[in-house]
């Protein structure tokens, strides 16, 4: 009786916190208000990689909040089984956990995200290309970088071109510089403001709801909206490269083409490396 005590005892203390994890889960799933939800969730984050069964029973629920909550406390855990359930949750049937689990590889430098990041941008509904956009920003790696540019030259609707300029101008690294010159070429009317004019949506918002911070890495706007794709590409180049044009698209060709050639030149004349 003694042996079976202190074995009770011992896997007490060693499933504690496994133990509370499951019982944290099964009380978010169940939370009537935001504040219950938000203890709870705190709990599980808290409790990092000990906190599996709870993430666990998240993951595997039916309901897409509970698995979204899920994906939140998976930000927090840093080991391979949380990156790998990551990679696995890029393919949930519920939109709002796939994009959940793209921004968290991305947030943590995951180069793995991008091929999801580019089926959702080119397949995906304008809100879920956004939300690649935004992914692509935090990612902001050469590769993450060299995927826009691929992506500049795909056939696809202005509002996914502006939200590329947008991730392209907020990354603001000189790398980005060719896909920008690529987009100079749209002359199509912007249907969204940028994220520069207009606080970040989506999916962004529900992990600041959720008590994370996400800071844009976007500058202030200055100077007039841009009206066009192209415009908007112009006030990411001058922003990037110091190298004021002006630039309109309703201006002669004459003159778009010289501001053109400036930012060309500027990126020609870049040292190698820097």
């Amino acid at each position: 009786m003694i042996a079976v005590t202190a074995a009770a005892c011992l896997a007490a203390i060693v499933f504690r916190t496994p133990l509370c994890a499951r019982y944290w889960a099964w009380r978010l799933m169940r939370a009537a208000t935001p504040a219950e939800s938000s203890a709870y969730l705190a709990a599980l984050c808290n409790a990092g990689d000990s906190g599996r069964w709870g993430i666990n029973a998240l993951l595997t629920s039916n309901d897409a909040a509970a698995r979204q909550y899920g994906v939140l406390v998976l930000q927090h855990v840093k080991t391979a089984w949380a990156r790998q359930r990551l990679l696995e949750l890029l393919t949930d049937p519920d939109t709002s956990v796939q994009e959940l689990a793209a921004l968290g590889l991305a947030i943590r430098g995951d180069d793995a995200v991008i091929p999801t990041l580019k089926w959702q941008y080119e397949t995906g509904d304008a809100a879920l290309a956004a939300s690649a956009c935004q992914a692509f920003e935090h990612l902001g790696t050469p590769e993450a970088v060299a995927a826009l540019y691929e992506l500049a030259f795909q056939p696809v609707d202005a509002g996914r071109r502006a939200a590329l300029v947008d991730t392209l101008g907020a990354i603001g690294t000189p790398e980005c510089v060719p896909a920008l010159l690529e987009l100079l070429s749209d002359d199509r009317a912007c249907p969204v403001p940028s994220r520069l004019e207009s606080p970040p949506a989506g999916v962004v918002d529900r992990l600041r709801a959720a008590g994370y911070v996400v800071a844009s890495t976007s500058a202030p706007a200055t100077g007039p909206t841009p009206r066009t794709v192209a415009e908007r590409a112009a006030t990411a180049l001058a922003r990037i490269t110091a190298v004021n044009a002006p630039y309109s698209s309703d201006a002669p060709e004459e003159e778009r083409a010289a501001a053109r050639q400036k930012w060309t030149d500027w990126w020609a004349a870049r040292p190698p490396g820097r």
